[in-house]
């Protein structure tokens, strides 16, 4: 039974985001990331890289489930950057993997992505309440 699932972004870096829509999920004492159809239409080849994984958006559209990380809670670490403006965290995974995860549409500096700022600050604060109560 997951306790959370939100829409978030999958960001290659905090400086370059590459930014792979999906989905955050908290369940079962583990955290996962989960590709939506959309994430096929971005720039996905450092993901691809990452993954070992060959035409990720052809996957997709075949209705293929494509899962970028699922870790026990126990086996990684989450931290909440402040260069994230309150809506980014970072999964470290047991390899030493640091996944970077945004609760906002990364886009350039427009009106709705300040007020996006307000909701992805928002889904913060219940994600780290969520992770509290799994024992994260």
């Amino acid at each position: 039974m997951d306790i959370r699932e939100d829409k978030a972004w999958l960001l290659q870096s905090r400086i370059n985001p590459f930014p792979v829509s999906g989905a955050l999920s908290l369940g079962d004492g583990r955290i996962a990331f989960t590709l939506d159809e959309d994430a096929g239409e971005g720039s996905i080849g450092w993901l691809e890289k990452e993954l070992a994984l060959e035409d990720i958006a052809s996957r997709l559209r075949a209705g293929e489930t494509v899962v970028a990380f699922d870790y026990a809670l126990d086996d990684c670490a989450v931290t909440w950057p402040i260069t994230g403006g309150g809506a980014m965290m970072i999964v470290r995974t047991p390899g030493g993997r640091k996944w970077v995860v945004s609760y906002d549409a990364p886009a350039g500096g427009s009106i709705s992505q300040r007020m996006s700022v307000f909701t992805g600050r928002s889904k913060a604060r219940e994600w780290k309440k969520a992770l509290a109560e799994a024992g994260a």
